[in-house]
Order: C-alpha cells, then sequence, then structure tokens
C-alpha cells in the first residue's frame, strides 16, 4: 500500500500537484487494528486496508484521494466524505447559488461520471434546504453534506499487478477537476 501510494502521488503532479503523502500509519495509510491487549472484543477494528492522499491541513477536512482495499470490493475515489470546518456547508451551498461556480461544478462532476465515477455523500438531507427549491437546478447537490466521487470494483488478479496503479491512476484523474473545484471555490 505505501509503495502504491508513493507512486501514485508522484504520477499525479500533473494535476494535483500539492497532493500530500505522508508514509504511515496515522498519515496517509488508516489504522488496521484496535489496541485489543485489555478489550473483550478481539475482532477486528477494519477488514480492509485503506489508504488518503489529501491537499491542505486536516486531512479529514481537504480534498482528496482515497484507496479502499478488501476481499469483498476496491473502492476508488476522491473529494470530501463530509464538510467538517465551521461553515464550509454554508459555503458549499451559496456556491451552488452562484451560477458560475455551479456550473464549474457541475462540469466536474459531468467529467467524473462520464469515467465510471459516482455521486457519494456520507449524509444527506431528504429534502433541498432553503432558498433551494425541489425545482432548482442544483437542489439534488444542496441535499449533501459532504462531496465526493468513486467507484466499487470487484478484486481480481488486477490487483496484484502494475494495473492496479494504472486503475487508480485513471479513477484520480477523472476525480482531478472536482479536486480542483473543491480546493479553488470551497476550501480557499
Amino acid at each position: 500500500m505505501l509503495a502504491w501510494c508513493g507512486e501514485l502521488c508522484e504520477r499525479l503532479s500533473d494535476v494535483m500537484p500539492r497532493l500530500v503523502f505522508v508514509p504511515r500509519v496515522g498519515g496517509s495509510l488508516y489504522r488496521l487494528n484496535r489496541d485489543i491487549r485489555f478489550s473483550r472484543d478481539k475482532s477486528p477494528y477494519k477488514t480492509h486496508a485503506a489508504a488518503l492522499l489529501w491537499e491542505g491541513g486536516d486531512k479529514h477536512d481537504a480534498p482528496g484521494f482515497y484507496l479502499h482495499i478488501s476481499p469483498d470490493e476496491v473502492i476508488l475515489g476522491g473529494g470530501m466524505w463530509v464538510f467538517e470546518q465551521e461553515g464550509r456547508l454554508d459555503r458549499y451551498r451559496k456556491l451552488l447559488q452562484d451560477e458560475e461556480s455551479a456550473n464549474r461544478l457541475e462540469a466536474a462532476l459531468a467529467q467524473a461520471r462520464r469515467s465510471g465515477l459516482k455521486i457519494e455523500a456520507a449524509e444527506q438531507l431528504q429534502r433541498p434546504p432553503r432558498p433551494f427549491t425541489p425545482e432548482h437546478a442544483f437542489a439534488e447537490l444542496s441535499r449533501y453534506k459532504g462531496l465526493t466521487v468513486g467507484k466499487r470494483i470487484v478484486p481480481g488478479a488486477w490487483l496484484h499487478s502494475r494495473e492496479a496503479l494504472s486503475r487508480s491512476e485513471g479513477a484520480a484523474r477523472a476525480y482531478a477537476p472536482l479536486h480542483t473545484w473543491l480546493r479553488d471555490e470551497l476550501c480557499r
């Protein structure tokens, strides 16, 4: 996972030049297990390996690219799972009301969709918040409390070859316009 993320970060330097890779657990790699020495529950904390390459300060409140490998699926995607910083969700919704900014976001999402990435969100409202109406062009996007795109792939022999790097690079490049929008419009 360390080698994969390191090489991926280098390959993406042309489209995401400030992407950060911290080669350790607690940095780019997520912890696999909890301290079970004094716990009755000895089950694994996670049954997958995961890593994040991000841009900016706090890795969970910055746009980034996510890799997730489990026996059942491989997830490749990017964005911001939840808008954590105070006021970030409000800023996101105001940007959706700015026609120029919202159109740039829509173009970035369209490119991601053409490459097979789907929009995902950790949380979303049942109805668009005020002042959005259900008929508003960006009503659906206004419901999200975070914004990511990704694809889920069934693991296979490709995962143990250079094809894994190529597939992850392809997904990251498809995500790159959204990354740029999040960085330049939302996180500035």
